[in-house]
């Protein structure tokens, strides 16, 4: 923490708190000279023992399960990795573990706390995080369960192996954070448990990977990312990581690792997410990851025999229930805020994907994770066939989304408004964790239109986080979401300081959304922003949904100011311009749908349409186009605008 953080913090925290922090600070280096000394004093204590995380039988499991996780460990075997949004990428059968593949930049084999992980050159960490989180290998750790083919465990053992001895602890930019290597050891363990039991010449493989997990546990333990000021999806990791670890190793201590890390993630849930089940990073992304992590250590602690506590499983239910209402007709939840990818296990959606050309790629596809807590948790929206659940498969055919046509979770500041084949959402999301905004895009009021399963009007996403702090800070900025900005200037002020690309200002606290009514099937969804007070303005919205979807814009203030009313497209929609200027602008919108936007307002108006990006997986950018409406008026000022589409389809 920088000198100017720290005085932001002293003027604003609780003095209990900051107390509490300074000697955790202190505490930490004491706790990671214990660490070396451990790993250089003590033999491995520990031995591995499958918890029963996967129950099924083979024979249940569905054909085009089978296909698809064949055909994702076939690829691995052929050393394809499908990564993200990059495609499969040809990092060969033993890969570069150091390296952006992308940028071709690598990481030093130099202790890790000495190693830049942000350089600011072009590469991106996120690359050899990604590969190093290991996540392929269950998938293929499955493929050998199901088939009985020693190739793949072969794979793995080659794989891994060398991944333990390429990578020795605390060294080189694997060993940088303790989330990477509690999701890796996570991956290891559920490997293990697939390719168990183990013949006596492959006790010298398992005795690497137990020592390997072992390691795995202190180096987190000594790493931990607890803090009294900000805790995040980093220090859950952590914890869900050492939960996982703690079941999976039979040794001293172990048993009270379990019950004490146990408690910690179910203590945890009810600091990381709002009353209505919403993840406090002001993101959908991050809310899928965090509920994952959740649902994972549910059934690790039951495999275990640990008690569930009530709260923390009403909490998930509501987690779960926050996805399912916010999902379209495909299973897909809009990009709203961060989105980087990220997972505790791949499921079957995730393995899907890998077939699918970049293009085609949608990280948040949401019908295997749900179709999964709905098994588990007996959950109300769905229920799965048993034998297929620890595939994540879920059948569209046997899901059944809410019914409600109104789903309001008012702490997390989002609407799900649905009439006929039409779902908006409405976005009132206040900065992520109590203002910080490490994950916040500038996306106060902010609309998402689906028609089916088409997108219409689309969040920008995330395309890249450290690989370039301009698109970085395009992306989360206000010009990629469907909202309106005032004189070219963010909701939240975006600092320029490449240094600063997990932080914004915290100006645009919102209002909560107001349900100002339902009738005759109309629904009305109004909040407003206080991102502009700066320059003495106000935006307020209301949306309303019934058969059509009306926006009214009303901004009030005074003087003269230039305002652009955006509406970024999906890439399967182009526009025709219609009215381009006047008091009444027009365009139609085609696609797999016909619509036509108008928008009208007092003063003169100019519509445009821009080129545009949108990424729907990290590090795949879509073009696309932005439809901006602009006029600079004296306020106050309203703009209606209205969405038609036809009914046929």
């Amino acid at each position: 923490m920088n000198i100017q953080t720290l005085g932001k913090y002293l003027r604003e925290e609780d003095p209990v708190l900051l107390a509490k922090e300074a000697v955790w600070r202190g505490v930490k280096p004491i706790r990671r000279w214990q660490f070396r000394n451990t790993l250089l004093r003590d033999n491995c204590p520990v031995s591995f023992r499958p918890i029963g995380y996967y129950q099924w039988q083979k024979e249940h499991i569905p054909e085009r399960v089978q296909e698809a996780i064949l055909e994702y460990a076939d690829l691995v075997s052929r050393g394809e990795y499908p990564l993200m949004g990059y495609g499969n990428v040809k990092l060969g059968i033993i890969p570069d573990w150091q390296r952006d593949w992308v940028s071709g930049k690598r990481w030093s084999m130099e202790p890790s706390n000495t190693l830049q992980t942000i350089r600011h050159d072009g590469s991106d960490v996120k690359c050899p995080w990604e590969l190093s989180r290991l996540q392929f290998a269950p998938v293929v750790g499955k493929a050998y369960a199901l088939t009985g083919d020693r190739k793949y465990k072969s794979v793995l053992q080659a794989l891994l192996s060398d991944w333990v001895l390429s990578n020795p602890v605390g060294m080189g930019v694997n060993w940088t954070l303790a989330m990477e290597a509690a999701l890796r050891a996570i991956s290891l363990c559920l490997t293990m448990e697939l390719l168990w039991p183990f013949a006596d010449d492959e006790q010298g493989w398992l005795d690497l990977l137990t020592e390997s997990l072992w390691k795995h546990l202190l180096f987190i333990e000594a790493h931990n990312e607890f803090s009294y000021l900000t805790r995040s999806n980093h220090y859950l990791s952590n914890i869900v990581g050492l939960a996982t670890l703690a079941a999976y190793l039979d040794g001293p201590e172990m048993s009270q690792r379990r019950g004490k890390y146990g408690r910690k993630v179910q203590q945890e849930i009810q600091v990381q997410t709002y009353p209505d089940g919403g993840d406090i990073e002001a993101s959908t992304g991050y809310h899928a990851m965090v509920a994952q992590m959740f649902l994972h250590s549910f059934v690790v602690q039951k495999r275990c025999g640990l008690k569930i506590d009530e709260a923390f499983e009403r909490r998930l239910n509501l987690m779960l229930h926050w996805i399912s209402t916010m999902t379209d007709q495909a299973g897909k939840l809009p990009h709203i805020g961060d989105c980087d990818d990220g997972r505790v296990e791949l499921l079957f959606d995730d393995v899907r994907q890998s077939m699918l050309s970049v293009s085609e790629r949608h990280s948040l596809r949401m019908s295997s994770l749900s179709g999964l807590a709905s098994y588990l948790l007996d959950l109300p929206f769905g229920r799965d066939k048993a034998d297929a659940v620890w595939f994540g498969c879920r059948d569209k055919s046997t899901s059944e989304g809410p019914s409600e046509r109104i789903s309001l979770m008012p702490d997390s500041g989002i609407a799900s408004a649905r009439s006929g084949d039409a779902k908006m959402i409405f976005c009132a999301m206040p900065n992520g964790i109590g203002g910080k905004g490490s994950h916040t895009h500038c996306d106060k009021l902010s609309v998402v239109f689906s028609l089916g399963d088409h997108e219409v009007f689309s969040d920008g996403g995330s395309f890249c986080y450290t690989r370039s702090a301009e698109l970085r800070n395009l992306y989360r900025s206000v010009r990629a979401h469907n909202t309106l900005s005032v004189d070219g200037e963010e909701q939240n002020v975006i600092p320029l300081d490449p240094q600063c690309l997990f932080r914004s200002g915290n100006e645009a606290a919102v209002s909560t959304i107001q349900v100002c009514g339902e009738y005759d099937g109309e629904i009305v969804l109004r909040a407003s922003h206080s991102g502009y007070a700066r320059f003495n303005v106000e935006h307020r919205r209301t949306v309303r949904l019934n058969g059509a979807l009306v926006i009214t814009d009303e901004v009030n203030g005074a003087e003269i100011h230039s305002l652009d009313l955006r509406f970024l497209l999906g890439p399967e929609w182009h526009v025709l311009p219609e009215v381009v200027t006047g008091a009444e602008v027009r365009c139609s919108i085609r696609g797999p749908r016909q619509l036509r936007l108008d928008c009208k307002a007092e003063a003169s108006l100019t519509l445009t349409i821009l080129p545009a990006e949108i990424s729907r997986a990290y590090g795949s950018r879509l073009t696309a186009s932005c439809i901006s409406i602009h006029t600079s008026v004296a306020l106050p000022t309203v703009f209606i605008t209205e969405v038609r589409w036809d009914k046929s389809a």
